[in-house]
């Protein structure tokens, strides 16, 4: 069996498919697969497997026939990606009973955003078959994989072996060392500590958090600090603006798709920026969340503070994947008035409680913790 998880605006257009219950699992190797409905111009659905992350684009109409379409689709994917005929057709067979379910992995559905993004800018650079596409995505180092250097492609040769290259080229950053358990966390270095503050643009009532970390801590290690500090998900791309330069996780493949070039792995905090510096930190290209960093001080190291941490700040960092700071502001109203036609499904997508006023500093280290469960490959979920 085979469970696709839909979002409702696919599930809308597969009424008649086949329901998955409650206990249903698939019982293929590479597990659930999710998809959205992706309105271009044809209409096209976009599968992402849960466990890689493997993205699959295939025509939507006649929507009638899509799970019936996407076997193959994905097969040929899969066949493009060097799997062996004995896993393709395994996996396969396995898929014969194709059943339809909501979404329930936010992680998931966050990676479905982001990979959109990336395909409507491929698209403009002219990249339109699918299978091509599809593949060209399967190379992006998606938020959930980055700290291990991964992409969709090298997550699923990690997983099941691969007769192509990938196999020989697990992992991409050999030379990364393993991120220490939260158990162990660092004391401040030679780099001095460098109190930031951290204001997310355009929310009034302005969100901000202030950190405190060790100056040589490298970019990397401040990405993950401010994920932390605000709540969220590592989902999506990201990059640092420092004087001109940009800085984040580099393309391996070194395509001209607009993401930064200059490896933030291998830059220090305290060699680009000082008491009273300015930068940007922005995370998510679709939602485009820009983040006004400022060092408020640099303070003497100090051996007995424990680093990092987050001191203060206000308001609640918005949900994800909710439409920027504008879809953010439609979100709020709606939100403030029960009446609203979309409150009850505003309130069934964020899927927990949200008050907007409400920071809690304390969340801080377990949100750092879940991160370098995921750094380690372990899924926190």
């Amino acid at each position: 069996m085979l469970v696709v998880r839909g979002t409702k605006k696919l599930r809308d257009r597969l009424k008649k498919a086949p329901a998955a219950g409650p206990d249903d699992a698939s019982t293929t190797q590479l597990g659930d697969w999710f998809a959205t409905a992706l309105f271009w111009r044809p209409q096209v659905a976009l599968f992402v497997n849960q466990q890689t992350f493997i993205p699959v684009l295939v025509e939507l109409a006649p929507a009638a026939t899509l799970l019936d379409r996407v076997l193959e689709a994905i097969e040929t994917v899969l066949r493009h990606h060097g799997l062996e005929q004995e896993f393709l057709t395994a996996e396969r067979g396995a898929m014969a009973d194709v059943r339809l379910a909501p979404t329930n992995d936010r992680r998931v559905v966050g990676v479905m955003n982001e990979l959109t993004f990336q395909a409507e800018v491929r698209r403009e650079h002219g990249v339109t078959d699918l299978v091509e596409l599809s593949l060209d995505l399967a190379q992006v180092i998606l938020g959930p994989l980055h700290n291990r250097g991964d992409s969709p492609d090298r997550a699923l040769a990690a997983l099941v072996g691969s007769a192509g290259p990938l196999a020989k080229v697990i992992p991409l950053r050999p030379d990364v060392a393993t991120p220490a358990p939260a158990s162990a966390a660092p004391t401040c270095g030679s780099g001095g500590v460098f109190q930031l503050k951290v204001t997310l643009r355009g929310t009034k009532p302005p969100v901000w958090r202030r950190v405190l970390i060790d100056g040589s801590s490298t970019l990397d290690h401040i990405h993950d600090v401010i994920q932390a500090a605000f709540g969220w998900w590592d989902y999506h791309l990201h990059d640092f603006e420092i004087d001109g330069t940009n800085y984040g996780v580099p393309d391996p493949d070194d395509d001209d798709w607009g993401l930064p070039t200059t490896d933030e792995s291998d830059v220090r905090l305290d060699s680009v920026a000082g008491a009273g510096s300015r930068f940007l930190y922005r995370y998510d290209f679709g939602d485009n969340w820009r983040h006004d960093v400022v060092v408020e001080k640099v303070l003497p190291a100090d051996a007995t503070m424990t680093l990092p941490a987050c001191v203060d700040g206000r308001r609640a960092c918005p949900p994800e994947d909710c439409g920027g700071t504008g879809g953010f502001a439609r979100l709020l109203e709606v939100l403030a008035d029960p009446r609203h036609p979309e409150h009850g499904e505003r309130l069934d997508w964020i899927g927990r409680p949200f008050d907007p006023a409400t920071f809690d500093p304390s969340e801080f280290e377990e949100n750092l913790r879940l991160a370098e469960l995921a750094a380690l490959g372990i899924d926190p979920l």
